[in-house]
């Protein structure tokens, strides 16, 4: 009884001093929390959200959002915990960007064409928070943009929250990352509400489409047939390796039906990054299994982040 009561006043400082790690996937209807301890997921759980309460990826009620999430983790043994967490595609956006040798002396605002804003990002340049990474040997660079005021709408809520914020990143990067360790070159990204085809070069994002959601899954096969098509006009290799799916947390049962029914468009062959049947991550046997291994691709994309440059 002595030794437990010491623990429980104990907890919150060691809360404080050892910090735990969360990855978090943020979609529109959804919460998925993920902690691992090395190599063993020890903590996994999608959270249904009200709807309204994110839009687009954005908090539209940050207060209670904070109150929510915060609450959540403290009941699962998280508080404090240090989040990272990925944005759903439709929070940001990126373009490729030609960048001479001798554009790195000059201002960002110079190099980036004025009217890229809205249609790549959904905003102004001047409303954006932009990062650019130049392709080491080439005269291009990666610009990635999102909204400032998602940004620190997302900072405010995990202040509420009671945590402390390691990082936001884009889904596309998240897709990308994962897809490079796979060694893919073609790779569908899905969400619960829509689908990307992204073609990478190099490891980095080169070309995107927009596709129906899992769900239409009909459309989605129409509409995949033609972008597969025109990608391997660009990259005539890229079909040789296969089509490989990056599924976000928040999908769930929409995944075996679009799983059965994409072979017959993948002539190289279907693969699905799922950590645990790679063996990457390890699920206990008595650990969480609410949350299908197959949906946690783009989690895996983040967690990489911490690995590889």
């Amino acid at each position: 009884m002595v030794l437990s009561a010491v623990q429980e006043r104990l907890a919150p400082w060691q809360a404080w001093l050892f910090p735990r790690r969360v990855l978090l996937d943020i979609q529109d209807q959804a919460l998925t929390a993920l902690a691992l301890e090395g190599r063993s997921i020890v903590w996994c759980e999608t959270l249904p959200l009200p709807e309204g309460i994110v839009v687009a990826g954005y908090p539209q009620q940050g207060e209670a959002l904070g109150d929510l999430i915060g609450d959540w983790l403290i009941e699962r043994g998280y508080p404090a915990a240090r989040l990272r967490a990925v944005l759903p595609w439709a929070a940001s956006g990126w373009r490729w960007l030609h960048w001479p040798a001798a554009a790195a002396a000059q201002p960002l605002a110079d190099l980036v064409p004025p009217d890229l804003g809205p249609e790549a990002f959904g905003a102004a340049l001047e409303q954006l928070d932009l990062s650019l990474y130049p392709l080491e040997g080439a005269a291009q660079a990666l610009l990635l943009g999102a909204r400032t005021d998602l940004l620190e709408a997302w900072i405010a809520v995990v202040s509420q929250a009671g945590l402390v914020l390691d990082g936001l990143e884009a889904a596309g990067i998240c897709c990308a990352r994962a897809a490079r360790a796979a060694q893919g070159r073609l790779v569908l990204c899905v969400e619960p509400h829509q689908c990307w085809l992204l073609l990478l070069r190099d490891g980095l994002p080169r070309w995107q489409w927009p596709l129906p959601a899992p769900a239409q899954r009909s459309e989605l096969l129409t509409a995949l047939e033609p972008c597969l098509a025109y990608g391997a006009r660009l990259d005539p290799s890229a079909l040789a390796s296969p089509l490989l799916l990056v599924a976000s947390g928040g999908c769930g049962a929409a995944l075996e039906p679009l799983l059965a029914a994409l072979p017959p468009v993948a002539p190289a062959g279907l693969q699905l990054i799922d950590p645990v049947a790679s063996g990457d991550w390890l699920w206990p046997p008595d650990g969480p299994g609410a949350v299908p291994s197959a949906s946690l691709g783009l989690l895996q994309g983040l967690a990489l982040a911490e690995l590889r440059p």
